[in-house]
């Protein structure tokens, strides 16, 4: 499995959606070596939805629902609002032969997303959102790897709970060099001869 990455220095220089979108990711959830700023996070994504990006017009949206630390406070209208515009936008992304591999890799992530919560106008299905999540994760995303480990397979949802693999994907994303990933590993002691019976 070859995970997509990026090298944020270079990201900088460019001045399209896609770019800020990964910038943002990345000093949002600490992806690609960033440490985690959400001042820089909600920035970027508003360069992005500035130029039309809908994958940064969706990361305003559920940082709305969700709050960004102090940067952005909970409004769920707005949220709202913002997802549902941008979703049929991401579903186009798909199908547009100019867009890189990775580019669509990460909107068929923020899909699995969609059906994941539940957002928008879209219902929640967690079945779909798995199918949508493992795809993304052998073409390399590493969210969708961490979420593979930290919440599906761990958890059994959308999928047969198997702590074996849920291992096996944290242990991919924290070599990778996912902040995130290396904690919920510990959190799930697997570093302890891996005695986790739940």
């Amino acid at each position: 499995m070859e995970i997509i990455k990026f090298d944020i220095d270079e990201l900088k220089r460019k001045e399209d959606g896609f770019s800020f979108y990964i910038l943002g990711r990345s000093y949002d959830l600490e992806e690609n070596g960033c440490p985690q700023d959400y001042k820089k996070a909600i920035e970027y994504y508003y360069k992005g939805m500035n130029i039309n990006d809908p994958l940064c017009e969706y990361s305003i949206g559920i940082s709305y629902i969700l709050g960004l630390g102090d940067v952005l406070q909970v409004d769920l209208r707005k949220g709202d609002m913002l997802l549902k515009r941008a979703y049929p936008k991401i579903l186009k992304m798909l199908d547009d032969d100019n867009l890189s591999f990775d580019e669509k890799v990460y909107a068929r992530f923020v899909i699995g997303a969609y059906n994941y919560f539940g957002l928008g106008s879209v219902s929640e299905d967690k079945k779909k959102a798995f199918q949508i999540i493992s795809q993304c994760a052998e073409d390399g995303h590493i969210a969708a790897i961490y979420d593979l480990g930290a919440n599906f397979y761990y958890n059994g949802i959308g999928c047969t709970k198997d702590i074996k693999k849920a291992k096996k994907y944290l242990a991919i994303a924290m070599e990778a060099g996912l902040v995130r990933a290396e904690k919920k590993y510990h959190e799930y002691q697997f570093d302890k001869n891996f005695k986790n019976k739940k």
